[in-house]
């Protein structure tokens, strides 16, 4: 029993940080450390989703054939989802940036001549 009160200190810690963290985040619209920190948060969340697939800790018991595998299922679907987002928004992030900077290029030209 006190290695599941400790499992679930971690638990309720790490999961307050990654709160707080992205209430940092959103509080900042614009900002490339909002994008780059959602996008990674994506990517440990898929991780994480992934990880829980062979644990034993699950919403329903493995030993009930099917029903035991669906959750197994949905958190293998709720991974591939994850990961599809974060390439997305990595994506979005490139284009953006590669945009600004052809921006900066037009001026550094104009500004010369």
């Amino acid at each position: 029993m006190a290695e599941f009160i400790g499992l679930l200190k971690l638990v309720v810690g790490c999961s307050s940080l990654l709160f707080l963290t992205f209430l940092v985040l959103l509080a900042l619209p614009q900002s490339r450390l909002r994008t780059v920190g959602l996008e990674c948060a994506k990517y440990v969340v898929a991780g994480a989703l992934l990880l829980l697939i062979p644990s034993p800790m699950d919403v329903a018991p493995d030993a009930i054939p099917g029903i035991g595998w669906l959750d197994d299922i949905g958190y293998a679907i709720a991974s591939i989802a994850a990961f599809r987002s974060a390439r997305k928004d990595g994506k979005t992030r490139a284009l953006y940036d590669e945009a600004e900077r052809a921006e900066l290029r037009r001026r550094a030209e104009g500004g010369q001549s």
